[in-house]
């Protein structure tokens, strides 16, 4: 995804959250913050086309102002992770959709049944859509 359209997501997702309800949304819009350098991490590009070439050109350029979470220190004083607010919101979608109610395997862990219940591929659109539903959700 181009890093000025992972920009817009960033901030409609992190809009969202801050104007839901929910104090858990609450929380996670106050620990964003403005990534002022962002840069997307891409693998590198081999590409052969002039299309393809272009593409991976316009992909590697570098945005101001994405909102992010993560980056701080955590428990044993080393930094952790920090990635784009709309990334986050993906994984956030991710794991409401899996189906937790699995059966205990010899070690008594619980693992998922399946691995997700969720059909179809997660476009921009689809994930601003799931969040907005899931904001105006009570926590039970």
């Amino acid at each position: 995804m181009k890093p000025r359209i992972l920009k817009k997501l960033s901030k409609k997702a992190l809009s969202i959250y801050a104007a839901s309800p929910r104090r858990d949304f609450q929380q996670d819009a106050k620990r964003a913050w403005i990534d002022d350098e962002f840069e997307a991490s891409y693998p590198p590009c081999f590409a052969k086309t002039p299309k393809a070439k272009r593409d991976c050109e316009q992909a590697r350029t570098r945005v101001n102002h994405v909102p992010s979470i993560g980056g701080e220190i955590d428990y044993f004083g080393e930094g952790t992770e920090f990635r784009s607010f709309y990334e986050h919101a993906i994984d956030y979608i991710a794991l409401t959709f899996v189906d937790w109610e699995g059966e205990p395997d010899e070690d008594g862990i619980a693992w998922p049944k399946s691995t997700s219940t969720l059909k179809g591929r997660l476009t921009g659109k689809l994930v601003l859509e799931i969040l907005r539903i899931n904001a105006r959700k009570e926590l039970a």
